[in-house]
């Protein structure tokens, strides 16, 4: 895979996300696909959503999560045959009114030109032990 074909990849599972459409989604990512979110209790990965529908309900959880959230200065580059990488500046604001600017980074694997796994890793506000960082 190189640069260009990671971007459309991206194009196609960003214009899903965004519009919350399951026919787009099942485009998207593949019906085994794997969202490893940032935080959760499937530890090690965080919280494991799996296949179209899951992929739906997480972005439905980012809207009752978050009042706004915005991913700028998106990197996303191609890593060997079937992964893509990609960086960017999580902003936003929590419905609890909690402004947020996080770092991020995204480990994609890429099945049949779709998203076959997601792994989600976000900078955190607090240390692992919650005393602010």
């Amino acid at each position: 895979m190189n640069d260009a074909a990671a971007l459309d990849v991206m194009k196609r599972f960003g214009r899903a996300y965004f519009k919350r459409d399951p026919a787009l989604m099942g485009q998207a990512v593949t019906a085994d696909a794997e969202w490893h979110q940032e935080a959760g209790p499937d530890a090690p990965h965080g919280r494991v959503l799996k296949g179209v529908q899951g992929f739906l309900q997480g972005a439905a959880e980012d809207d009752t999560q978050f009042e706004t959230l915005r991913f700028n200065d998106l990197v996303i580059r191609a890593l060997g045959e079937d992964q893509i990488v990609m960086t960017y500046l999580a902003e936003g604001q929590y419905r609890n009114g909690a402004a947020f600017s996080l770092r991020g980074i995204e480990l994609l694997t890429v099945r049949d030109g779709r998203v076959a796994k997601k792994d989600v890793f976000w900078k955190q506000l607090q240390s692992a032990t919650g005393a602010k960082a």
